[in-house]
């Protein structure tokens, strides 16, 4: 039997079926591709933001950095200072370049610079970390679902991966955005009411969680030696998580469909600021709240003893001590953490598919309708796959490090990549080519066979496809005039 009872089950239920209708409510049958994928250019900054927030956190996010601070201390933190430096960074370097053209995927640009070879590789490195992120964002709430509602956990993965993508292709980035925006609301409300009630459970309130803190080394935030070998250490995660930052916000199909949603450059760049804004204050929250509950637990011998698996530290804590309803609403929140980046990543997924594969190269002179119907098809696709992916997705440790684990891998090369484009002008497609292909080779065998941390492979691989890149690019130098190529489509 699972801890949540029938007030709970009923809230949740409502709001499954709710978010459900809201995304449906989308749906128009004669929808243009245009409309279906890029909402007609008109969608505001504001709500833009919430869903790029979405797109960049799940609960991968929500439940993995409480349970990070419950189990060590506060440095992860620290990844709130890779916001204040990528925001800038990706406004300045890439959204220039993103302005210009009539873009459906970041890769058409690449297109432009290079040639179709270039472009479908870096379409395929995304659609390979991009799935297998939906994968593990599926199974997080998944287990929670398993753990505290006594579901079978293979029924909670069928149920969330699948009724998620049923709404996302009717609906298509109108109802993504819209039910991004709306679920980000409801992930702070659920959580605040866990951080609320898990200060009202402590005795002595805040005094008492400074002193217990303190006495586990809960506060400790940084580590400075510089260790290869440590995933917390500062440098690892200050250079690292900066470059994976930089790489989400300038060539991550996921969040760039949010840009090429809105009227202009002015309305992306306030998006990206305000999201780069609350990430800071969310992040902080979140590792607090893990030490709040970390003191809960050691004065509740019991509820210690009965908590199973801490990465569900949060929906335990919810289930155990918070007044029902109230519980049932907080699961909810977790959910609505993963159903809005299971959204953006299914439509961002079926967008890439259909403009750079389909599209380019085997049906090339379909109507607008039939394309848009292709793109509801694949977003159901990649739904039914990615739901498959999550029934594997527990192999990969701690929630936190999950996803991390598999985009450290190829971020790096895909942000390579992108950077030859835009800072080199001798960078030729062959050149580029195969210096990723060297760099990939090169970053796997550092992760299997070397003990450096997750963190360095992506600095790896974007320093190693840049120099790379550039040195097998001498051979075939052309320098790219300064007007880009007409982009072949």
């Amino acid at each position: 039997m699972g801890l949540l009872n029938s007030l709970d089950l009923i809230v949740i239920v409502s709001y499954l079926v709710g978010i459900t209708v809201v995304g449906m409510r989308f749906y128009h049958k004669n929808t243009d591709m245009e409309e279906y994928l890029l909402g007609s250019k008109g969608m505001k900054w504001f709500p833009v933001a919430l869903s790029i927030l979405a797109a960049d956190t799940s609960a991968l996010t929500y439940l993995g950095f409480p349970a990070w601070s419950f189990r060590h201390d506060l440095k992860y933190n620290q990844m709130i200072f890779p916001y204040l430096i990528a925001v800038p960074i990706v406004i300045w370097l890439f959204l220039p370049i993103y302005s210009k053209g009539n873009l459906y995927t970041a890769y058409q640009y690449l297109e432009r610079r290079f040639d179709l070879r270039v472009r479908l590789v870096a379409s395929l490195l995304f659609l390979m970390i991009r799935g297998a992120h939906v994968a593990v964002i599926i199974y997080a709430p998944a287990l929670v679902m398993a753990e505290l509602m006594g579901v079978p956990l293979k029924f909670s993965i069928l149920m969330m991966g699948l009724l998620t993508a049923v709404y996302t292709s009717m609906g298509g980035i109108k109802s993504v955005i819209w039910t991004d925006a709306i679920q980000v609301g409801m992930v702070f409300l659920g959580f605040t009411i866990v951080g609320v009630a898990a200060l009202t459970h402590i005795d002595g309130g805040v005094p008492s969680v400074w002193s217990t803190g303190l006495a586990h080394g809960k506060f400790e935030l940084f580590d400075f030696s510089f260790s290869l070998e440590k995933v917390d250490n500062f440098w690892a995660i200050m250079i690292g998580s900066t470059v994976l930052a930089v790489q989400a916000m300038s060539t991550d199909q996921a969040i760039l469909q949010k840009y090429f949603t809105t009227k202009s450059k002015r309305e992306t760049s306030k998006s990206l600021i305000f999201y780069g804004a609350i990430s800071i204050p969310m992040v902080c929250f979140l590792s607090l709240l893990g030490i709040l509950l970390f003191v809960v637990y050691e004065q509740q011998p019991l509820l210690k003893a009965s908590l199973q698996n801490p990465d569900a530290v949060v929906p335990h804590f919810a289930a155990k001590m918070v007044p029902h309803g109230l519980a049932g609403l907080v699961v909810a929140s977790i959910f609505a953490g993963s159903m809005s980046t299971v959204s953006a990543s299914l439509n961002s997924l079926a967008t890439s598919s259909v403009v750079d594969f389909y599209k380019r190269l085997i049906q090339k002179e379909g109507s607008d309708a039939h394309y848009t119907r292709a793109s509801r098809w694949a977003t159901l696709l990649w739904g039914v796959l990615a739901t498959v992916g999550a029934f594997y997705a527990d192999r990969l440790g701690a929630l936190v490090m999950a996803f991390a684990k598999i985009n450290s891998l190829m971020a790096g090369i895909i942000l390579g990549i992108f950077l030859l484009g835009i800072l080199s002008r001798r960078a030729t497609s062959t050149g580029v080519i195969l210096g990723a292909m060297v760099s990939l080779v090169f970053v796997i065998y550092v992760s299997l066979y070397t003990p450096v941390t997750l963190y360095w492979y992506c600095i790896i691989g974007g320093l190693a496809t840049l120099l790379t890149g550039w040195l097998f690019s001498l051979p075939f130098v052309q320098v790219v005039p300064e007007q880009e190529r007409v982009e072949n489509e």
